[in-house]
C-alpha cells in the first residue's frame, strides 16, 4: 500500500498550521468585553477547552455562576456571544489572559495567553471569556501566544488523527498480506489438484478411445 498520499497530506497539514498561525495574527481589531463572572464546571472536559457559545444551554454545560458579590452583568445571546479558554485540569490555576480579537476574512481570531507560573487563588480551572457582538463570524480560530507574543506551536488535532489513520493502515496492510499469502497457497493448491484432475481426464480419454477401436474390431 502507498503511503505516499497520507505523508504528503501531514505534511501539508503541518505547513497549513504554521501559515495560519502567521496569517492570524494579521487582521482588524475587533472590540470585545471581558466576563469574569463564572466557575468552571469540576466535570468539564481535561485538556484545554477552546469555545464558541451561542446559548446559555451552552454555557451551562461548562460553566456555573460564581458567587460574585453584586449584580452581575446578563448576557443576551440574541445580540452576543462568548469565546471562551479554560485551561487543562493539571495546571488548572495557571493563569489565562485574552491577549487580542481580531478579525481576518469571515473568521476570527482569538489569541490568549496561559501562565502556569503566575497562579491564581481560585479553586476552580481558570479560564478567560469575551462577550462579542452577533455582528462579528462565529467562525473563531484559537491561537495560544506566548508571553513575549511568539506563537506557541501545537500539533493539530488532524495530525494526530492522520498518524493514527496511518498506524491502522500499516496493521492493516500487514493483516491483508497475510490474507494475500494465504490466497496464493490457496491458488497454487487448487492449481495443483486442476492439472492432476486434467491428467486424469486425459487418462480416461484415452482408455475410451482404446475402448471404441476394440469395438468396431
Amino acid at each position: 500500500m502507498d503511503y505516499k498520499p497520507l505523508l504528503a497530506m501531514l505534511f501539508f497539514l503541518l505547513l497549513s498550521c504554521f501559515a495560519s498561525n502567521v496569517v492570524a495574527q494579521s487582521g482588524d481589531d475587533v472590540s470585545y468585553e471581558d466576563y469574569p463572572y463564572f466557575s468552571t464546571l469540576k466535570d468539564a472536559k481535561d485538556g484545554t477547552l477552546t469555545l464558541v457559545i451561542k446559548s446559555k444551554k451552552d454555557l451551562e454545560r461548562v460553566f456555573s455562576p460564581s458567587g460574585f458579590i453584586g449584580p452581575m452583568p446578563t448576557i443576551d445571546f440574541d445580540k452576543s456571544f462568548i469565546i471562551a479558554v479554560v485551561v487543562p485540569k493539571n495546571i488548572a490555576q495557571a493563569t489565562v489572559e485574552p491577549v487580542s480579537l481580531k478579525r481576518n476574512g469571515d473568521r476570527l481570531v482569538f489569541s490568549y495567553s496561559i501562565n502556569p507560573a503566575k497562579k491564581t487563588n481560585d479553586s476552580h480551572r481558570s479560564y478567560a471569556a469575551i462577550i462579542v457582538d452577533r455582528s462579528q463570524p462565529m467562525k473563531v480560530n484559537f491561537q495560544e501566544v506566548s508571553h513575549g507574543g511568539g506563537v506557541v506551536q501545537k500539533m493539530p488535532s488532524d495530525v494526530k488523527a492522520l498518524r493514527q489513520q496511518v498506524e491502522y493502515l500499516t496493521t492493516e496492510n500487514e493483516e491483508l498480506k497475510k490474507g494475500v499469502q494465504q490466497l496464493q497457497d490457496e491458488i497454487q493448491k487448487l492449481e495443483a489438484e486442476r492439472l492432476y484432475y486434467l491428467n486424469k481426464i486425459q487418462d480416461l480419454n484415452k482408455h475410451v478411445e482404446q475402448l471404441k477401436k476394440l469395438l468396431r474390431k
